[in-house]
């Protein structure tokens, strides 16, 4: 499969390294796969300060506090159908924003920002693709599949 993840570090709070990148990359290729998603697709993550959040949080939720993370689907996903598209083309499947400094502070031993960074990514990418837990049932099913998707990566 031939997805593609935009990373922009527009933070500058806590430093993120190559080999953190590359596990959020992995994440979403595991999101993705975990939830049997076999065409190209595009995702972009933008890895912000609490301020900027803060910001996105207000304007397209109208929640004016700060928030780990956030997701905007593109609306070109539908669950029940696959994508036709054309040779080297990938469907997007929207943007998250994820809060460096909350993951910092959302880390604890052996679990570290590294790790918390992950489960934003995944939690991120099944809002993306579609789920959500606004009741107690999809909550469950959504951080089961979260939980899921973290596991795969330590195979």
């Amino acid at each position: 499969m031939k997805t593609r993840t935009y990373i922009d570090n527009s933070q500058t709070d806590r430093p993120v390294s190559a080999k953190t990148l590359a596990a959020l990359r992995r994440t979403v290729i595991n999101a993705l796969d975990y939830m049997n998603i076999s065409f190209p697709c595009e995702v972009s993550i933008k890895l912000v300060s609490p301020e900027e959040i803060q910001t996105l949080n207000r304007d397209f939720r109208g929640i004016d506090e700060v928030t780990d993370v956030l997701s905007f689907p593109s609306g070109e996903y539908d669950f029940q159908t696959e994508p036709l598209l054309k040779k080297n083309e990938r469907l997007f499947l929207g943007d998250m924003a994820i809060c460096v400094e909350i993951a910092y502070k959302q880390a604890y031993p052996g679990h570290g920002p590294r790790k918390e960074l992950e489960l934003l990514t995944a939690h991120s990418m099944l809002h993306l693709l579609g789920l959500d837990h606004r009741n107690k049932r999809e909550e469950k099913n959504m951080f089961s599949k979260q939980d899921e998707i973290l596991k795969m990566a330590q195979d």
